[in-house]
């Protein structure tokens, strides 16, 4: 049963036809659900801003917010041209693509949030550090 479902997809001709028709069942709601979870999980990241004080968390939840808001505003046009029967932005291959370079985007993302905020928060803990032994000015 789930290879029945799963065929399409590995076929050349459902990515790369020109001309492809609606899509339809899981695959429609597959790409709306991704689409807005996407987005409104974006834009939840952009307003938690307000509660993160750390100025590394907050860069790094501002990186995944523009990953995720512009992933569910791509999936979405690519989604209405698909719809629509454009010819050459309604192919399915546009979703391959802003999956894919989500997912590069995310790898650079997750080499920030595991190699360079750490340093950024020990440096800045330092600074802190050796602050308290200068002069304030009053």
């Amino acid at each position: 049963m789930l290879l029945e479902v799963l065929k399409p997809f590995l076929s050349w001709s459902y990515w790369l036809a020109s001309y492809p028709g609606p899509l339809t069942g899981v695959f429609f709601w597959a790409v709306v659900g991704l689409s807005l979870v996407s987005f409104i999980a974006g834009l939840a990241a952009r307003l938690g801003l307000v509660f993160v004080k750390d100025q590394s968390y907050r860069r790094l939840l501002r990186k995944l917010s523009a990953n995720w808001v512009t992933l569910g505003v791509l999936m979405g046009l690519s989604f209405f041209f698909t719809q629509t029967a454009t010819p050459v932005l309604g192919s399915r291959w546009w979703f391959g693509l802003w999956l894919g370079v989500s997912v590069v985007w995310l790898g650079f993302i997750l080499r920030y949030a595991f190699k360079v905020a750490p340093q950024e928060r020990s440096t800045r803990a330092a600074e802190l550090a050796n602050l308290r032994y200068l002069p304030r000015a009053k």
